[in-house]
């Protein structure tokens, strides 16, 4: 049996075997496929990369490129959408594309409330729902409607209407909602389902619709809802039933659409909102930052987590919580502990971080590895290098490139007044991230991302604090979006140059690395 022919679900369900411990050799036979099948599985599901068919070759539709453009700036613009910096010549402005590139996209977004009588110079239809909560979170999401007295008609124009309709389906596209058919159990969880139930009782909404693509809500609980309600397991149905009901309502709240902004770079996970406000969370409900299992790192280029990922994480979190140092032993049954995996799977992963160099494995068992001046010299040479020719490359693409990576200056202006280092520490590596990601040159960019995960760990076991130099990486950043806007080149090159100087001084000083050679530094880094 050839590979593309087998079910997403019976290849997730081979890789979970594999990695609860059945020899692959077994599992092969029982699916149907070759050994080498599914070790090409495993090797995708330890990267974090969803197992269904692989893109053919070929240059991909405008269409289909600009739909994913659109979505990221329609997700993100919370409120702000009913400004003309939103309308479609204001995107079309922004991102480099035809006005009616984006115009098409903006319809496929809002659906049923761009249909004909609800356009330019029409009347608004009398709507005669109101929303009345949003619950999000890995494996459900719950849309709920209130039936309100008489009609209502809305205190919105149908334009404005269509425009905030687009942007939660556009929250939904640019969340990656559509990987959760792909996920696997082991995934953690950031609100458990009993939490969006619990929600969906209390609210008892007249009309509620679920994207349930595991059929984790249980019909017996379904049951008890006395309003009218619909399961969809696959996205598509679920997103055309969305824009059928919000072609009924009365107003999208802004709210809402500020809520999905700011969660929508992490999934959506953690969204619970009503018609009242933000939900309160339940205290016993688990989340990625209460766990420590994964916490808030924007910088991912990725919204699932590969197994080494998450372990990568929990390390960190240990690292902070147990005072481990340079050197130390890692304690093992912890983390079986903490993620609830087995033995074997647990092994694999840390000796892949072992091969990624986020380990020390020479003197038996893992340890926290010995990090030394000449460690981050080079480490620093690398990223330099890389950064250079990832942001000529960036330079020379198509201004819609730089759409996430706006989008991820904006969250560095956002936290730099929380003043908290961990937290501008990660929005500025998601800033980096993007641009690696943007710059077209994939393979630059994976060895980029290796550097950054290394990066992640050094920070973590020198317990640097990069609240200090907020104010430094905020200009840095500036100029490097500044230059890259302008189609400078050697500009964005100069500025990233100055970053990387001022964060290995940063990184050595704060270290305590009183060797540090900057003799070196200096010949190492300087241009040739």
């Amino acid at each position: 049996m050839a590979g593309r022919s087998v079910d997403v679900a019976v290849r997730n369900s081979a890789v979970g075997a594999v990695f609860a411990g059945t020899p692959m050799t077994e599992v092969a036979r029982d699916v149907g496929v070759a050994h080498s099948t599914v070790r090409r599985w495993v090797a995708r599901a330890a990267r974090g990369e969803p197992l269904t068919e692989r893109p053919r070759p070929g240059r991909p539709r405008i269409q289909d490129t600009a739909d994913h453009v659109v979505a990221a700036v329609l997700a993100t613009a919370g409120a702000r959408i009913d400004s003309q910096d939103f309308s479609t010549r204001g995107v079309a402005t922004a991102t480099g594309l035809s006005q009616s590139v984006v115009s098409r996209s903006v319809r496929s977004f809002a659906g049923e409330a761009a249909r004909p009588g609800t356009g330019r110079g029409a009347d608004n239809p009398a709507r005669g729902h109101v929303l009345s909560l949003v619950a999000v979170g890995y494996p459900v999401l719950v849309v709920g409607l209130d039936r309100v007295p008489g009609t209502v008609g809305a205190a919105r124009s149908a334009r404005a209407l269509r425009r905030r309709s687009a942007a939660v389906v556009a929250a939904v596209h640019a969340a990656g909602i559509d990987g959760w058919a792909d996920r696997t159990k082991s995934d953690h969880r950031q609100v458990q389902e009993e939490e969006i139930l619990r929600l969906l009782r209390s609210a008892d909404p007249d009309r509620w619709l679920a994207f349930d693509p595991h059929g984790d809500l249980a019909e017996d609980d379904l049951e008890e809802l006395s309003g009218e309600g619909a399961v969809h397991a696959h996205l598509d149905d679920f997103v055309a039933h969305v824009q059928t009901v919000l072609g009924s309502v009365a107003d999208v709240p802004g709210s809402l659409l500020d809520l999905l902004a700011a969660r929508v770079s992490r999934g959506l996970e953690g969204v619970l909102w009503s018609r009242g406000g933000q939900v309160p969370r339940s205290t016993e409900s688990k989340t990625f930052e209460s766990t420590g299992l994964v916490p808030d790192s924007r910088w991912l280029p990725r919204e699932n987590l590969s197994m080494t990922e998450q372990l990568a994480y929990a390390l960190r979190q240990e690292i902070i919580d147990s005072g481990y140092r340079s050197g130390d032993r890692i304690r093992v049954r912890v983390l079986m502990h903490r993620l609830g995996v087995p033995r074997s799977a647990l092994d694999a992963a840390l000796r892949r971080m072992v091969d990624d160099e986020l380990l020390d494995g020479s003197r038996g068992g893992f340890r926290i590895p010995t990090i030394t001046a000449r460690d981050v010299l080079d480490l620093y040479v690398a990223r330099q290098a890389l950064g250079t020719i990832l942001l000529r490359g960036l330079a020379e693409a198509p201004r819609r490139n730089l759409v996430p990576v706006r989008q991820a200056f904006r969250r560095i202006e956002a936290v730099a007044r929380t003043r908290r280092g961990d937290e501008v520490e990660d929005a500025d590596l998601r800033f980096q991230q993007e641009i690696a990601r943007a710059s077209g040159l994939d393979q630059t960019a994976r060895t980029f991302e290796s550097l950054t995960r290394r990066l992640r760990m050094y920070i973590s076991v020198l317990r640097l604090d990069y609240a200090p130099a907020t104010e430094r990486i905020l200009y840095d950043d500036r100029r490097i979006l500044s230059r890259l806007e302008q189609g400078d080149a050697a500009g964005a090159v100069d500025a990233w140059r100055g970053k990387i100087d001022n964060a290995v001084r940063h990184m050595s000083g704060t270290a305590a690395h009183r060797r540090f050679d900057v003799a070196l530094w200096q010949r190492l880094s300087a241009p040739r």
